[in-house]
């Protein structure tokens, strides 16, 4: 009985934690949904174009935010520690490591999008692409600047915030869209070029309301002076990097794939990569569940850790591992039962219905492994491991699941299908592994 209760009061303080930044990164994903959707009424070049230009972002972007996501155990740890009067330059370095990173990354933006038209994709799908991946380049300054915020937050165990701006963010977006692609208010119809502005002015909405948190709330109430000092003294340059390089390629290596498999779907047709894009949609906004189970497990892992009481760490992974299991397994049912239901949101062409509805059985099958490596890769990094699991997803997705959907996509007969099924084996290996490796570091 005892048992029992101590294992409901871990999944208890796992939910109360998780799920408001589940309902953050959920409102991150429905303003991707939103512009899909919105865009959708423009055809599927401007859908093959939202997903090309979203891939090739996110493809660069992404070792920011997986950067940026290792901050937040490393804070709990600190704070545990009773350093926290340190924390306010600990931000100070966060924020400039961010924006230094945000430059780099705008440069290969730009870089990538005057060579797109070189990478044999649909000459319409390019020409409504560009202009849409230029506003998007801008907005990751913004949007690293949100995220070293809300690594904070979520290092304080304040979760609450970051949801409420994002949802707010997410409502922003979907207005400032209906004003810009459609011409709205007086304002000249823009198109996808309107999307890329909503997301722009919807990212720097968030970076200033999250700044506003930090420094004016009682909970955190940052010096201004403190966090944008020049001393040089005390600094955490070293340490942010030493864990958050790792776990910036840990999150580079499966975007690659993912982003990587929109290229190759495009080589395929524009109908398949607009199919691809509208099922990896849906498969992602039901990843943002694993993504919040995931951080907030890593907390508690890393509160536990930093005590040196491995076997209660050990305990809230398991218990994320858990909670995930079951709510994928629920999201798996949903796409088997509803597959077509849920695609008719997005599209009533004939081809991409159909592809795209075939597409969502197979996210079915790899539900429960993308949530359980999401979880395993975050409670490592609870532990503060990130360079194994970084080479651990380097084999998964480069040495497999790359080479897999190239093989599979572009000289087999299963063409798209084929790309997702070379995904799918890519998360069955490092959910395998990545679990392992957590359990096995966390024995007594």
């Amino acid at each position: 009985m005892r048992g029992i209760l101590e294992i409901n009061s871990r999944v208890k303080k796992i939910l109360i934690t998780g799920l408001p930044i589940i309902g953050g990164q959920v409102s991150l994903i429905l303003m991707g949904v939103a512009d899909t959707i919105m865009v959708g009424k423009l055809g599927h070049n401007a859908i093959a174009a939202t997903g090309l230009s979203v891939s090739i972002f996110f493809l660069v972007s992404v070792f920011g935010i997986g950067l940026l996501a290792a901050t937040t155990p490393m804070i709990t740890s600190y704070r545990v520690k009773n350093e926290e009067k340190n924390l306010p330059v600990y931000f100070r370095d966060s924020l400039l490591i961010s924006q230094i990173l945000s430059l780099i990354l705008f440069i290969f933006l730009l870089l990538i999008a005057k060579v797109l038209p070189m990478l044999g994709q649909d000459t319409n799908v390019v020409k409504l692409a560009i202009p849409f991946l230029l506003l998007l380049s801008v907005s990751i300054f913004p949007m690293n600047w949100y995220l070293s915020g809300k690594g904070l937050c979520d290092g304080y165990f304040i979760t609450k915030i970051p949801m409420i701006i994002t949802a707010a963010a997410l409502l922003l977006n979907i207005f400032l869209n209906w004003v810009f692609i459609y011409g709205n208010l007086g304002i000249k119809a823009m198109g996808l070029t309107g999307a890329g502005l909503a997301t722009l002015i919807a990212r720097i909405f968030m970076a200033i309301c999250i700044s506003i948190y930090i420094f004016k709330s009682s909970r955190i109430a940052y010096s201004i002076k403190k966090v944008f000092n020049f001393s040089v003294n005390l600094n955490f340059i070293k340490p942010i990097l030493k864990l958050g390089i790792p776990a910036g390629f840990q999150f580079f290596f499966e975007v690659v794939a993912f982003s990587g498999a929109a290229i190759i779907a495009g080589k395929i047709g524009s109908i398949q990569q607009a199919s691809h894009q509208i099922a990896m949609n849906i498969a992602s906004f039901t990843f943002m569940f694993a993504v919040g189970i995931s951080v907030s497990g890593s907390m508690y892992v890393a509160e536990h850790f930093a005590k040196n009481d491995l076997a209660n760490a050990r305990k809230y992974g398991l218990s994320a591992l858990k909670i995930i299991i079951f709510i994928e397994i629920l999201f798996a049912l949903i796409f088997i039962i509803f597959n077509k239901t849920l695609i008719r949101f997005y599209t009533n062409e004939t081809e991409v219905f159909t592809i795209a509805s075939k597409l969502l059985l197979i996210a079915a099958v790899f539900q429960i492994v993308d949530g359980m490596q999401a979880i395993s890769l975050g409670l490592l990094r609870g532990l503060h491991d990130t360079k194994v699991p970084s080479y651990l997803t380097f084999i998964a997705y480069w040495v497999f699941g790359i080479p897999l959907a190239l093989l599979l996509g572009l000289y087999s007969s299963l063409g798209i299908y084929g790309i997702w099924w070379a995904l799918t084996f890519s998360l069955f290996f490092i959910s395998i592994t990545a679990t392992r490796r957590f359990l096995k570091k966390t024995t007594a």
